[in-house]
């Protein structure tokens, strides 16, 4: 396992040069706000697009693990909760009814 991910890592990483070197005019990009023309090599500009991909769905994924933590405790208090009432009603003593059966 430990070499497959030694292969796709530096895979990743022949790609990742071979794409830079391959890429390297310059772009200008214009942004809404901003008055002045920004000038980088387009592999530059595909890195930053790419790495604030992966930051966006990065905090999307921290916050759903911090959602679901919160829904765990909640349930795993329900559970206790439950266990307790279903240990109360086993510990009752068992009433003989005063009519005889039939």
């Amino acid at each position: 396992m430990r070499l497959l991910k030694t292969v796709f890592v530096t895979l990743f990483f022949i790609t990742a040069i071979t794409f830079a070197i391959k890429n390297q005019e310059s772009v200008s990009l214009q942004y809404y706000f901003v008055n002045e023309v920004l000038t980088m090599p387009l592999f530059l500009l595909v890195f930053i697009s790419i790495l604030l991909g992966i930051l966006i769905a990065g905090f999307g994924c921290v916050f759903t693990s911090f959602k679901l933590k919160q829904e765990i405790k909640r349930q795993q208090k329900t559970i206790l909760e439950l266990e307790d009432e279903l240990n109360s009603l086993r510990n009752l003593p068992i009433m003989e009814s005063k009519q005889p059966y039939e």
